[in-house]
């Protein structure tokens, strides 16, 4: 009896776990987190813009201690590194990040008016989604892990 007690508990706190809106579980955001991250894809207001993005091999890394670090290589085929620091806001719906910088996405986008925090959609061990609003709309990153 105390085996089916403990069975029904552990599954109980499983499924009340706050997940994502298009998954992952909140409370392994960290452990989830950490590590390089690809960018696959780009959304403006649900379109996708992929293919017309100015930048190419698009990397994130954020680490333990709370640093991020960003790379890209820009329209004039200049490679960018940034570096900065991250944590998460309202249990961890929200990623902040600091100090990372701006950069032209597209010819009619740039990151100039993002935010320092954005929203997560996504955050599982192999995907990280996260938007942010501004004038133009809704801005969705898709990231996949390296």
């Amino acid at each position: 009896m105390k085996t089916f007690f403990l069975i029904a508990l552990v599954a109980l706190s499983f499924f009340s776990c706050k997940k994502y809106p298009d998954g992952g579980i909140k409370t392994l955001a960290a452990g989830h987190l950490r590590g390089t991250w690809k960018l696959d894809s780009y959304f403006l207001n649900n379109i996708d813009f992929t293919s017309e993005l100015l930048i190419n091999s698009y990397k994130e890394t954020y680490n333990e201690e709370g640093t991020y670090s960003r790379q890209l290589i820009d329209t004039f085929d200049q490679v960018i590194n940034t570096t900065g620091g991250w944590d998460f806001e309202g249990e961890r719906a929200l990623l902040r990040i600091s100090g990372a910088g701006d950069f032209i996405l597209t010819p009619g986008t740039s990151t100039a008016t993002a935010p320092s925090s954005y929203t997560i959609e996504r955050l599982t061990r192999f995907e990280l989604w996260y938007s942010y609003d501004d004038g133009l709309g809704k801005h969705d990153f898709r990231l996949i892990k390296q």
